[in-house]
């Protein structure tokens, strides 16, 4: 039988995103003991659907390690950086939800990019996936700029250049754009069909449009003209997030291009963010397994 002295204690650190999650379980001496994905987590967009993606990946890294949720044996300790933690209510809606950790910090994805890139010391990331935000820490003082969601936000990101991807296809399409084989490309994906391609773009999410966004991406890689004027309008937003971050701080700090596309728009930005340009230390994962190992210290609960 179980005593208290026979209670191990593991931490837990979650990146939940517009595309996936991603898990990492350690051991009290840092130890990988197990791994786990799962499907999309935004819970601005579905706080039930992101749990379901954290309990996948969950039930994976539990497995790898040889235990059980129910065992008793275990004290988990769980930091999640989540997208969709600007919106109140779907935070508190999300914390709402019985959990299976005996403890539990929640914080947006862009800060534990941030601690995580810079090992829990200062810095700036920017973080370019399906979304963008901007985030920095400095003397314990937080910073944001952008990640306010799509399509009103997250300039930059691959969701806003597979919607001007497609915007410019239907302006194509009704004669108001010159051909361009960036816009055949996107065309050629719906088979040609104007009424299916509308049909898709009304009823598209962010993830739906990010993935017209690695067209963008090859024909920029061609240096096809359209393809390169989408990139340079994005990367110019990204220099803006940049600049902001700046303005924020008392001293230059390290800044990271973070996400699926962060190292693809680091030629196109600026000299003033490029000169800044750091390479990341760590994920957003072990970010978010040093906000739980911070928060445990600290005595925080939830």
């Amino acid at each position: 039988m179980s005593t208290a002295r026979d209670v191990s204690d593991f931490f837990i650190g979650v990146d939940g995103g517009a595309s996936k999650t991603l898990l990492r379980l350690e051991d009290a001496k840092g130890r990988v003991v197990g791994q786990g994905h799962g499907g999309a987590a935004n819970i601005r967009l579905s706080v039930e659907e992101s749990w379901r993606s954290i309990r996948d990946a969950l039930a994976q890294a539990l497995s790898q390690a040889g235990f059980s949720l129910d065992d008793g044996a275990h004290r988990l300790h769980c930091g999640i950086g989540i997208a969709g933690t600007e919106v109140a209510i779907a935070l508190d809606h999300f914390l709402a939800v019985a959990h299976p950790f005996t403890s539990l910090i929640v914080r947006s994805d862009g800060y534990t990019a941030c601690l995580g890139a810079h090992g829990g010391e200062d810095g700036a990331v920017i973080a370019v996936g399906t979304g963008t935000i901007g985030f920095q820490v400095e003397g314990g003082r937080e910073s944001r700029v952008g990640g306010w969601g799509f399509p009103h936000g997250d300039e930059g990101g691959g969701a806003l250049l597979g919607l001007e991807a497609v915007r410019k296809t239907l302006q194509w399409l009704d004669g108001r754009e010159p051909v361009d084989p960036l816009l055949e490309a996107v065309n050629a994906r719906f088979e040609g069909d104007q009424g299916r391609l509308v049909s898709w773009a009304n009823a598209a999410r962010e993830t739906e449009f990010g993935e017209i966004a690695p067209l963008v991406v090859e024909y920029a890689g061609h240096d096809t003209p359209l393809a390169l004027s989408i990139v340079r309008a994005a990367a110019a937003e990204l220099d803006r997030v940049g600049l902001a971050l700046a303005a924020k701080s008392h001293r230059p700090l390290p800044c990271s291009m973070l996400g699926g596309l962060g190292k693809f728009y680091e030629p196109f930005l600026g000299k003033a963010l490029r000169a800044r340009l750091a390479p990341a230390r760590y994920d957003s994962v072990q970010g978010a397994l040093i906000m739980a190992r911070s928060a445990v210290a600290a005595g925080v609960k939830r």
